[in-house]
């Protein structure tokens, strides 16, 4: 009895290991997947916004593209580049552009690879090299003083490195990683994940070499990226940069609070 007891414990820690492996696996394999979720446009898809724009199809080898929009403001003053979050795309991201407008700013705003219309490989190198050529394209209508870099939740990642080699107005982070280990492992605790991932995001890094103003915001209710992660960004901050609590900030409605709209109104009529 006590053999048979045993060898059941046996069987059941192997299947245990068997399926921790094959979980193991599945995340290392399919972790573009599991970060990267966005969703794709047909090619021939037109774009309908309440605001004018242009946009842009920008060639990144013989069959891919990275499309982009630049919504344009009246007597545009600068230009805000907008890097989006890991979901859906800029059709859907496009809801955030008209505080930006209203105060003079054109919103130049790009897919990643596999998001909406962009074509191509999506490697942490590729997207940092994606987000290069939206602000090489934003230099070539507006002098650096007068851009702004925007990021987003996983946008943080590429605003932040393109802050951190390239002059800019103001690099504005909401809802930003600390890098994208720290975020992985409250998800998957159980794995070495600093040993699987091929994406890490270390925004705390390019935070000790960005050039200009830094302003972050984030809400303390945020259950996508914990506030407690935002604020080990805070011994990165040079002195006049800024980091703004919003006390009932949730990941996706920081647009909507009194608090992000007065700091954004201020920051935007300088």
């Amino acid at each position: 009895m006590k053999k048979d007891q045993a060898g059941k414990v046996i069987r059941i820690i192997l299947l245990l290991i068997v399926i921790y492996l094959l979980a193991g696996l599945f995340l290392y394999q399919y972790q573009s997947s599991v970060i990267l979720r966005g969703t794709k446009l047909p090619r021939n898809y037109t774009f309908h916004f309440d605001y004018p724009f242009r946009e842009f199809n920008l060639p990144l080898n013989d069959t891919d593209r990275l499309n982009m929009v630049l919504f344009e403001a009246d007597s545009a003053k600068g230009v805000v580049v907008y890097f989006h979050g890991n979901t859906s795309n800029l059709v859907h991201f496009a809801r955030y552009v008209p505080v930006f407008l209203q105060h003079r700013y054109d919103v130049l705003m790009m897919d990643y690879p596999g998001y909406g219309k962009s074509t191509g490989p999506n490697t942490e190198h590729d997207l940092y090299n994606d987000a290069l050529v939206t602000y090489q394209l934003a230099r070539s209508y507006f002098p650096a003083d007068s851009i702004i870099l925007y990021g987003k939740s996983l946008g943080t990642a590429m605003a932040s490195h393109i802050a951190s080699l390239h002059p800019c107005r103001m690099l504005i982070l909401e809802c930003p990683l600390y890098n994208f280990d720290m975020l992985a492992r409250r998800y998957f605790r159980i794995y070495p994940v600093s040993m699987l991932l091929r994406y890490h995001f270390p925004v705390y890094r390019f935070m000790q070499h960005t050039f200009g103003p830094v302003v972050i915001f984030h809400g303390k209710k945020d259950r996508v990226i914990p506030y407690r992660q935002a604020e080990k960004l805070k011994p990165y901050l040079k002195k006049g940069d800024e980091f703004i609590t919003l006390p009932r900030g949730d990941h996706n409605d920081l647009y909507y609070q009194p608090l992000y709209q007065q700091v954004m109104d201020s920051l935007l009529s300088k």
